[in-house]
């Protein structure tokens, strides 16, 4: 791999992952759609990723060291894009409870409810509000970080005696 296919490569993961971020911000704000906790932490795993890829634009220096974290955090947000297509994917009286919002957790809970609704999602997540060809919003979020995740694991052995 070159220095210029390199590039190429990052500019494009930040546009996508760019767009990414500003299509969730324009399904909360636009169109109305309240990210339940499971999709925070999704939104949260795009913007480490785009501040990653950002900053890194434009320098080789480290590029395995880049594609590595890359890695860990498309990995962080399949798991939670994951985890809430499975919360979609249970019966109607299996689904867990629904919890308050967000802001409600954080003022009136202990951080124990607060770190457990953002990690495992609650009844919120499994409630499907919108979807495209059939594919749910977790399920687009899944496809997103899977590419993230092997075109991190792509550039990671690709990149790892690349010099400046």
């Amino acid at each position: 791999m070159n220095k210029l296919i390199y590039k190429r490569i990052q500019y494009f993961l930040v546009l996508a992952t760019a767009f990414v971020l500003f299509a969730s911000l324009y399904f909360q704000y636009a169109v109305g759609l309240e990210p339940c906790p499971l999709c925070i932490m999704q939104r949260v795993c795009v913007f480490l990723l785009l501040i990653l890829l950002g900053l890194s634009l434009g320098t080789l220096r480290k590029a395995h060291w880049v594609s590595f974290l890359q890695v860990l955090f498309a990995a962080a947000g399949l798991f939670f894009a994951l985890r809430h297509l499975w919360l979609q994917s249970l019966p109607a009286g299996q689904a867990p409870a629904c919890m308050p919002g967000l802001d409600v957790l954080i003022q009136y809970f202990p951080w124990q409810t607060v770190a457990h609704a953002l990690l495992w999602g609650s009844g919120d997540c499994a409630q499907s509000a919108w979807s495209m060809l059939g594919v749910s919003m977790p399920g687009w979020s899944a496809l997103y970080f899977l590419f993230m995740l092997l075109t991190g694991l792509y550039l990671f052995f690709q990149t790892r005696y690349l010099k400046q």
